[in-house]
């Protein structure tokens, strides 16, 4: 099969539009007309539908969705195993939620460049689910995630932990008052949610949800409101623009690594978990901490 089949077909679902799909892939509406139908011959079932000018998948359609992805990445990924120059005749592929990327995993990859030079990288960021799917479908060879893997196949060991502490613009505010307006919350993981819910059962909605904690502190700093942060990202602005709520409970998020328990890569896997360890920045204790 033709690898830009696929690709083609990602495009129209993505776009919802054949003529759109036409200009991202640089080609007429009629090549991209044509490639569809011939992926649907191959398939044997047609893939979209029309209804009322608006293109759907149909069941089979959605049922490729997931095979086309992973078909692709393993494609880019032979692509660049086979083309790494002498000097880097090694690649591996790291993912991780967007919280852990500011949180760790960028620290990791350019210790990962200083440290072994002769390793090629491949970045990604996903949902926890999709980093799963990736490491048992083996188009990925590490992810870190808030939460273990329970998959006899995956390796999960915790390798670090985030301090959370509650912060706001305003000094001397109890826990309710900085959760009760402007409270940003951002996605520490299904475990964090619960907690936050537990602990705070009358809190208003947040004013802005967001998966990367540089975004929430920007807003508070900006506009005011509070949100539960990892300290080592605040520190430099408590007592300064932002105070820390001392009443509220310190939660700790742990960290973990997982992978394939038949990676080949296992020696590569093996440094860059060390690197990470390594790069744990130590926090003083508080107290009434909180471990999810």
């Amino acid at each position: 099969m033709d690898i830009e089949l696929l690709r083609t077909f990602l495009e129209v679902k993505n776009t919802r539009h054949f003529g759109k799909a036409a200009e991202n892939l640089y080609l007429t509406q009629a090549a991209v007309s044509a490639r569809v139908k011939q992926l649907e011959t191959i398939i044997g079932a047609p893939l979209f539908t029309r209804f009322r000018n608006n293109l759907q998948l149909t069941t089979t359609g959605e049922r490729l969705v997931n095979h086309a992805e992973t078909i692709l990445i393993a494609w880019e990924r032979a692509k660049q195993d086979v083309s790494l120059k002498k000097k880097q005749q090694q690649v591996i592929a790291i993912g991780g939620s967007s919280g852990l990327w500011d949180l760790v995993l960028q620290d990791t990859l350019h210790a990962i460049h200083s440290n072994y030079p002769e390793l090629a990288v491949r970045a990604e960021a996903h949902g926890s689910e999709t980093l799963i799917r990736n490491l048992m479908e083996r188009t990925l060879d590490l992810a870190l995630v808030y939460e273990p893997a329970k998959i006899s196949d995956l390796t999960s060991i915790q390798i670090s932990a985030a301090e959370l502490i509650l912060v706001s613009d305003k000094p001397t505010q109890t826990p309710e008052q900085a959760m009760s307006k402007n409270y940003v919350s951002v996605d520490w993981g299904l475990n964090f949610q619960m907690s936050i819910a537990q602990l705070f059962p009358d809190a208003a909605l947040p004013v802005l949800h967001t998966t990367l904690s540089r975004i929430a502190l920007d807003f508070i700093l900006k506009f005011g409101g509070s949100a539960y942060l990892p300290y080592r990202l605040v520190e430099p602005h408590i007592e300064k623009e932002l105070f820390q709520v001392e009443e509220a409970p310190v939660i700790t998020r742990q960290i973990y690594a997982c992978y394939h328990k038949d990676n080949i890569r296992y020696k590569e896997i093996d440094s860059i978990l060390e690197l990470v360890r390594s790069l744990e920045v130590p926090v003083e204790e508080i107290p009434e901490e909180i471990k999810i």
